[in-house]
């Protein structure tokens, strides 16, 4: 041990001699340029900015429910003034006929069950008496019970023959009544898919009909958010095709459940649109207010201000500056973040109103390092 030490004392003995007796000195490490935020106080509670695009409260699909080829389209008077085949923008009122396809087969389907029926009636009629004759021989002892029985199962199979041509014939009217498709609503057509002569499968959507009294703002926001609010609670939005117009509203749907891609919860908002001013996919913007208490921050941080400790890679950090000795230090800083924001993240906690936070340069510079503030 005695020896080590005097080598450890022998070798900084001869540093330092070598320090002062040569002329040459250490060249001092560049300072790193680096732009800087103030923290200022809080003004006012955070709030999220969202987005949302309006859909209509209620929207349905009109879709065939029988085949065959369109034959007619309901005709409106377009702005020339001539009339035009039904199309999107035109307003329809519920039970309003829309379209229908060709009848004829149809209609022979529902002659040949009516036929059909007319024959078993008969037959039913001719067995009914052939019935009520042997019934009444029976009693008088005159007809042997075997041409009985025969004469009663006649008259069911013509009861069961009657009755399956009535179910068939209220079949083949419906199918018929089927050719035509009608509105379900008062509404606006948000799109039609068919055309004359065109060839159609039931389920095939004809039209798209909406409702647009009122409309829905729908959008998402985080776990966090999300527990701020409630249905009922009133909600104003701001519509970009409306401007300087403010569309009130209330939230009327909380999703229970995070989308399992994007984590966040959707919530709905319901304005009334009596004058129809705003349009399907117009879009919407909106804050909500926190009711928690106000941040330390009345800015939000850059997400490039924000850097991982170099000790520990699952914590945040940001990089604040110091004046010591006549020098401007860079001090590393850990923080808590709250809600990303666009480009900008809130911190909840570990800055301090006046602290000089660097966001550009912050990935150049590490803890005690001498740095430089640019504009």
């Amino acid at each position: 041990m005695r020896l080590r030490t005097s080598l450890v004392l022998l070798i900084g003995g001869a540093m330092i001699g070598a320090a002062g007796c040569g002329n040459d000195s250490k060249p001092e490490q560049p300072r790193v340029a680096v732009t800087v935020l103030t923290v200022r106080a809080a003004q006012e509670s955070d709030s999220g900015a969202y987005t949302a695009s309006f859909q209509p409260n209620r929207q349905v699909r009109v879709a065939f429910q029988v085949s065959g080829y369109v034959d007619s389209i309901a005709q409106v008077t377009g702005a020339d003034g001539r009339a035009r085949d039904l199309q999107g923008g035109d307003t329809v009122k519920e039970h309003e006929l829309l379209a229908t396809v060709k009848p004829e087969i149809y209609q022979a389907q529902v002659n040949q069950a009516a036929s059909a029926l007319t024959g078993a009636q008969a037959t039913n009629d001719k067995a009914k008496r052939d019935f009520d004759r042997d019934t009444q021989l029976l009693d008088e002892h005159i007809l042997a019970p075997a041409t009985y029985d025969a004469a009663r199962q006649q008259y069911q199979s013509a009861q069961s023959e009657v009755a399956q041509s009535q179910a068939a014939l209220k079949q083949a009217q419906i199918n018929l009544g089927y050719c035509k498709v009608y509105s379900s609503m008062d509404g606006v057509i948000l799109g039609r898919s068919i055309e004359v002569g065109a060839l159609v499968q039931p389920d095939t959507v004809a039209f798209q009909v909406a409702d647009t009294t009122e409309m829905k703002a729908v959008f998402g926001v985080s776990d966090i958010q999300v527990s701020k609010l409630k249905e009922g609670q009133s909600q104003t939005l701001a519509a970009e095709a409306i401007p300087g117009v403010q569309l009130n509203g209330k939230i009327t749907r909380i999703a229970p459940n995070a989308d399992p891609t994007t984590r966040v919860f959707d919530v709905e908002i319901t304005v009334s649109n009596e004058d129809g001013r705003i349009r399907t996919g117009s879009v919407a913007s909106l804050s909500i207010a926190s009711a928690s208490a106000p941040v330390v921050t009345d800015e939000r941080l850059p997400l490039n201000a924000i850097v991982r400790p170099p000790d520990d890679r699952h914590d945040f950090a940001v990089y604040v500056v110091e004046e010591q000795g006549g020098r401007t230090l860079a001090r590393l800083r850990k923080v808590h973040l709250g809600e990303i924001v666009g480009n900008d993240i809130t911190v909840s906690s570990g800055v301090q109103i006046g602290d000089r936070v660097i966001m550009r340069g912050a990935t150049m510079v590490t803890d005690g390092a001498e740095v430089r503030i640019i504009p």
